[in-house]
């Protein structure tokens, strides 16, 4: 990007054909993948107390006389849906088809988030505006603050499907092998206890229970921004 380039882009990124390309990548991407987005956030937020919930209804691992209790029945149907999408090895392939668009959902949204450096602020919070623009402030404000989860959960969505890509990455750059230590690798397992969180005690499950709906809103306020620009079109 030119020297003027930059300087649009911090003040006036509104004017840049890059940036109309990238929302256009990142309007249709969304609407594309929209359903799926809804299906692994409801999934993923409804499995998070998996293990507790086992533990609760199986305190001695054993399953009773009765049968398996229902309640794990539907749970271990939500992991599958949120793993495999109900179709085992094809499935989770194309889930880590769908991480890839995820992140690059999130990516774009985070280029086009940029609203100048005069404004960056109010783009922080959902501000009292007109009932049309109120979608498109809680879009934002709920992107920008949830930035890092889509971008952790995305990227090890991408892992869980397809490892490889990452092993070969940190085979590639280990100098030491003997150490045990592989570079890159530590940022990726924090990401894979963000994607969990395995940390904290009930208040971080129960607090990883509504953010994992995040992307199911995020989805539903930008498909009502682009419908009601649709219809004022």
């Amino acid at each position: 990007m030119s020297t003027k380039g930059w300087r649009r882009w911090v003040y006036q990124p509104q004017a840049l054909p890059l940036r109309r390309v990238l929302y256009q990548v990142h309007l249709w991407l969304g609407i594309t993948v929209g359903l799926y987005v809804v299906v692994i956030s409801i999934s993923g937020s409804a499995v998070v107390f998996r293990r507790e919930l086992t533990r609760w209804l199986l305190p001695d691992g054993n399953i009773p006389n009765t049968g398996y209790p229902w309640a794990l029945v539907i749970l271990e149907w939500f992991v599958d849906l949120h793993d495999n999408l109900l179709f085992g090895s094809i499935g989770r392939d194309l889930n880590g088809v769908g991480a890839v668009f995820v992140a690059v959902i999130v990516l774009t949204g985070t280029f086009i988030w940029w609203p100048g450096r005069q404004r960056w602020k109010q783009s922080l919070i959902v501000q009292r505006t007109q009932a049309r623009r109120f979608s498109w402030h809680l879009h934002s404000a709920i992107g920008f603050w949830s930035l890092i989860f889509l971008f952790g959960w995305s990227v090890t969505g991408i892992y869980f499907a397809f490892p490889e890509p990452f092993e070969w990455f940190f085979n590639r750059f280990d100098q030491d092998p003997s150490d045990f230590q592989r570079p890159g690798e530590g940022i990726l397992l924090v990401l894979i206890d963000l994607h969990f969180g395995r940390f904290g005690g009930l208040a971080i499950r129960t607090l990883w229970v509504v953010l994992g709906l995040l992307p199911a809103v995020l989805f539903i306020t930008g498909a009502t921004v682009w419908w009601k620009r649709t219809q004022k079109k």
